[in-house]
């Protein structure tokens, strides 16, 4: 048995079955979704007449324990807003995109992602492969073209960590026995993310300057709007935050009715 608090505390980790094949198909992406680390900085070349592009996002970090390859993940998922359904996972077709926030892939502070043209969706803030929180409820979403930079803000790594540590005290779901998982749907609220001003956009364009010169695409900021989605499940029917048998939140809704 495996409580919450204690792996918190020594940063214990048992990989869950899905999580690894998680892990193991976001491989496969990593080339064109995946944060680049600081050694990479001389492969960071984006043009504005490039079919690709670019997010950055200014994020919080802390030192996991040695066992611990990051402080957490945010997962980002492509999104249809007709259906209200996410995308595919990461490492299928891109339609997702798993941000490790690890020290050695933050640049400057900044996190920098290519990444597919197309419309996005937060999906998911997580820790320790265990526990999630699924924005499936009230999430953000936005666009991103070809041969641009899309900076996204600074997401509160702080304030996610004690919203998730909230919910697992106030849930009685701070033990997890072998393969177990924990998914916390229908959130409060969105992702917490700063207000983007003209001083971020400036300090981005400043950081882009100094350790990625070869970026010439043009800077803006994320336009936000708010968006919802549909849940998934295992192969056992277990209900995951995206998963393997998405629906879209608008199919589900008819299927109630």
């Amino acid at each position: 048995m495996i409580g919450f608090g204690r792996m918190i505390a020594n940063w214990r980790v048992i990989s869950l079955f899905f999580g690894l094949k998680l892990a193991a198909t976001a491989l496969l992406f990593m080339a064109l979704a995946a944060p680049l680390s600081a050694q990479s900085r001389d492969k960071l070349i984006l043009a504005p007449d490039s079919p690709t592009a670019m997010i950055v996002i200014k994020t919080d970090w802390w030192q996991p324990a040695p066992e611990m390859q990051s402080a957490f993940k945010i997962l980002l998922s492509t999104y249809d807003p007709e259906q209200a359904k996410l995308g595919s996972a990461p490492g299928f077709a891109g339609g997702g995109a798993l941000i490790e926030v690890k020290r050695k892939k933050l640049i400057g502070g900044y996190m920098i992602v290519p990444i597919k043209p197309g419309r996005w969706v937060y999906q998911a803030y997580q820790q320790q492969d265990k526990w999630t929180l699924c924005f499936n409820a009230a999430t953000l979403q936005f666009d991103v073209k070809p041969g641009e930079v899309v900076y996204l803000g600074e997401f509160d790594g702080f304030a996610h960590r004690d919203w998730l540590t909230r919910k697992v005290r106030t849930s009685g779901r701070g033990t997890i026995s072998g393969y177990g998982f924990v998914d916390f749907f229908d959130l409060e609220g969105p992702p917490t993310i700063k207000p983007i001003d003209e001083a971020g956009i400036a300090a981005v364009n400043t950081m882009l300057a100094t350790q990625a010169p070869q970026v010439s695409a043009p800077v803006r900021a994320a336009n936000y709007t708010p968006a919802t989605f549909g849940t998934g499940s295992t192969l056992f029917a277990e209900r995951r935050c995206g998963g393997y048998f998405v629906k879209g939140a608008k199919k589900a809704e008819k299927s109630k009715s």
